[in-house]
């Protein structure tokens, strides 16, 4: 039903949100790598030297509350994109033919 539905699209939101506090500070090393990367084509020195080296320099260096920048904009993501794609498969595995046998007309 459509309350089941929505229901489920929430709960998956949450999840995802939730889920988005502990991999956020792993999304800001990766970003920032990977924009050193970009830059090191022009010649920028490089600031961190892998991906544990980043995650220490930048927790030691700018603190701990750096490791969580973007979470709001990450969480908001992930409970539209993730959360609704999470939510939408209990409904669609309890539709008719969703347990993967073919559907009987």
């Amino acid at each position: 039903s459509m309350s089941t539905l929505v229901s489920d699209i929430i709960t998956g939101g949450i999840a995802t949100s939730v889920a988005a506090i502990f991999t956020n500070p792993m999304e800001v090393i990766k970003t920032r790598l990977q924009l050193q990367g970009e830059l090191a084509e022009g010649r920028v020195k490089r600031h961190y030297k892998g991906f544990v080296d980043g995650f220490l320099r930048v927790g030691r260096e700018e603190g701990i509350h750096a490791l969580q920048k973007g979470l709001f904009a990450g969480m908001i993501y992930q409970f539209f994109m993730n959360g609704a794609r999470l939510g939408c498969y209990p409904t669609l595995k309890r539709a008719p033919g969703g347990d993967g046998t073919p559907s009987t007309p």
